[in-house]
């Protein structure tokens, strides 16, 4: 199975996460099949930067997003379906 998940990269107290396409059954800071995006939770606008359609292709592949993925979409206003 095919998770859409954040992966960690930033520093200490400087946290920043890419939006990849993992397998799921590999440990977080494991390899990635591809990064679709990222997430910085410091900044106060447009913290959320994603490629839209390689998210609508996976998940038209039968990827799915995790919860907290699935909501920061949602605040960011990108239509997964």
């Amino acid at each position: 199975m095919v998770k859409i998940r954040l992966k960690r990269v930033g520093r200490t107290n400087l946290p920043e996460y890419r939006i990849v396409v993992q397998d799921a059954r590999v440990k977080r800071a494991g390899p990635e099949i591809e990064i679709i995006g990222s997430y910085h939770p410091l900044k106060k606008k447009d913290n959320v930067i994603v490629k839209t359609e390689r998210l609508q292709h996976w998940v038209s592949m039968g990827a799915q997003p995790t919860e907290k993925l699935s909501s920061l979409l949602k605040k960011a206003g990108v239509k997964v379906s």
